[in-house]
């Protein structure tokens, strides 16, 4: 079944003749808008990037208060997930430039951010 908005161009094209393939194609692609096509395979490839990169960034906590792996929460630093989400930065370039991550400790005042290079080694930490 097609969806809404290709039902209404395949009706326009009916109704409008058009003698050449091309101008229907170019004019169904448009009416579609843009579309982000991202597979599933892909996502999880990213996901795991990202946990494998997160592991210096934790290790790192680890070291520095001596707590139990499970109280440790890294995230994906905001701007980079954005980035992430949005489609400008991609899984090559993550491996390329790395990552920045926010962490936290549960039961302390304690949280930071942390830096790191595309194979997971920690290049800047700072705690707040």
């Amino acid at each position: 079944m097609l969806q809404p908005q290709l039902r209404i161009v395949a009706q326009v094209m009916r109704v409008t003749p058009m003698t050449r393939k091309l101008p229907r194609l170019l004019f169904a692609l448009v009416a579609a808008g843009p579309t982000i096509a991202t597979s599933p395979a892909a996502a999880s490839d990213l996901s795991t990037l990202i946990g494998q990169l997160g592991v210096g960034c934790k290790n790192r906590v680890i070291e520095q208060f001596d707590v139990p792996s499970s109280d440790i929460t890294v995230r994906l630093g905001a701007t980079l997930q954005a980035d992430l989400d949005s489609g400008v930065m991609s899984a090559k370039e993550l491996k390329e430039y790395g990552a920045s991550f926010d962490w936290s400790v549960a039961g302390k005042d304690a949280g930071g951010y942390c830096n790191v290079d595309g194979k997971g080694k920690v290049t800047e930490f700072k705690q707040w």
